[in-house]
């Protein structure tokens, strides 16, 4: 069963500059919006929606009690984070309606190993898509999809949208191409880097030899001066 996230929230009057201050005080400026509800802004305590966050991500349902009210369901839509001080910013809360489906980015996570990559350590797995779109209702949100790469048994080989699981009640979103590539086996490069190297090292040299290296005739040229 999945655990239950809370957070708790009240309505703020601090709007422009004084959510400055609002920061300063330990406080996150945040909306909420979505379903039955027109836009409020909310004032959150910053280190509980940090702790909530890192385990909701986008695709968690939360519980919001906004001004010790009864909770409502809610989804974090987007978070804005400092870049130069990594502080929490500003949050959008999306309010959702438990009856109607969604379409969200879930993150795709490989599991297993590849025997190319593993074993013979000729190929390197990489990542093409970190996410996946997807549509259902609030309650059947994935936290995430995974994807099995011990099939991949060759350079080139890789795993498609198509082939990816999906849970019961939930499909690909609309415009989503089951044809692409989620992951595949690249071939390992250090190798030919590494000679590559060797050969302009190579060359470099060649070139210094031969821009040292005295003329001909002009020693004798000297002489004459």
């Amino acid at each position: 069963m999945a655990t239950t996230l809370e957070l708790t929230a009240r309505t703020r009057e601090e709007r422009g500059r004084h959510v400055h201050a609002l920061r300063r005080h330990g406080q996150v400026p945040a909306i909420l919006y979505g379903y039955n509800t027109p836009a409020v802004a909310l004032a959150i305590d910053a280190h509980m929606l940090e702790r909530v966050w890192h385990r909701a991500g986008h695709s968690h349902l939360i519980d919001l009690a906004l001004d010790g009210g009864r909770p409502r369901k809610v989804l974090i839509r987007e978070l804005q984070v400092s870049p130069r001080t990594t502080r929490l910013v500003h949050v959008d809360l999306f309010a959702v309606n438990l009856r109607e489906k969604l379409t969200v980015d879930i993150p795709v996570v490989p599991v297993g190993e590849s025997p190319v990559v593993a074993v013979e350590k000729i190929g390197v797995l990489q990542q093409i898509m970190g996410t996946l779109k997807i549509e259902c209702l609030p309650g059947d949100i994935p936290a995430q999809l995974t994807v099995d790469v011990s099939g991949l048994l060759a350079i080139d080989d890789g795993v498609h949208v198509r082939d990816v699981p999906l849970p019961q009640g939930v499909s690909l979103a609309q415009g989503v191409n089951p044809d692409e590539l989620v992951v595949k086996v690249a071939p390992v490069r250090v190798a030919v880097e590494e000679e590559e190297e060797v050969a302009a090292e190579a060359a470099e040299e060649a070139e210094a030899a031969e821009e040292g290296a005295p003329e001909a005739g002009g020693e004798a040229a000297a002489s004459e001066e």
